[in-house]
């Protein structure tokens, strides 16, 4: 009977140490391909991230040109470096900011991200590619002032957009008129003072964007080459 009893003792060890090992087993396998996934997340992340450098760098440039311009219309300090296109585009157009992430989108709606075990890379990723970044909060509000310029000056101010196209005055012409007008009308100039104000928070909102964006790029540099 004792001889039984330790038989089905080592017999039940021999089952519990057998299912233990394996669980182990799969827990490494488990670990070494969730770290395999991992490291495919964050080359996917890396590879959208460089795409969007040149788009960064390029909207960058044109909100700060676009200021610049709408900064020396409004101070009266125009020069002539600038041409008519330039300072029409300035006043009367909008520069949207729509960054492709494509790859983002798609790892978040497979699941892709859950690989991430890096909490300050999670906390980064998050940052950078929020909804509510600052550079979104006041692009609306500049369409708005935007279509309501334009709106001015369809009613009152035809030949300012008539004059884009015209090839019958030169550009100092065309400027020095469109100046003239934004100088003394006080509705026209007050609404470009608006654009200009929200203007100025996309170009801020652009560059806490990008440091953003140099953030997450090392962070991720560091973990693909550990």
């Amino acid at each position: 009977m004792k001889k039984h009893i330790i038989k089905y003792i080592l017999d039940f060890l021999v089952i519990v140490l057998g299912i233990s090992v394996s669980f182990w087993v799969n827990k490494i396998q488990n670990n070494k391909e969730n770290k395999i996934n991992e490291i495919h997340v964050y080359e996917d992340i890396r590879m959208e991230l460089n795409d969007l450098t040149e788009m960064i760098n390029e909207r960058t440039e044109k909100f700060t040109f676009d200021l610049g311009l709408v900064n020396k219309v409004l101070s009266e300090s125009l020069d002539a470096k600038y041409n008519y296109n330039d300072l029409f585009v300035a006043v009367t157009d909008y520069r949207g900011f729509e960054p492709k992430i494509e790859i983002y989108s798609s790892l978040k709606y497979d699941g892709g991200l859950k690989y991430i075990s890096n909490t300050e890379i999670k906390v980064a990723i998050n940052r950078f590619y929020s909804s509510n970044h600052v550079i979104y909060l006041n692009m609306e509000d500049e369409i708005v002032v935007q279509r309501e310029i334009l709106k001015h000056l369809y009613t009152n101010y035809p030949s300012v957009l008539l004059n884009s196209d015209s090839k019958e005055f030169d550009d100092i012409y065309k400027i020095n008129y469109f100046q003239n007008i934004i100088t003394n009308d006080l509705t026209l100039k007050s609404l470009l003072k608006s654009k200009q104000r929200f203007m100025s928070m996309k170009l801020r909102g652009i560059d806490e964007y990008k440091f953003s964006h140099q953030e997450l790029s090392n962070l991720i540099d560091k973990a693909l080459s550990n």
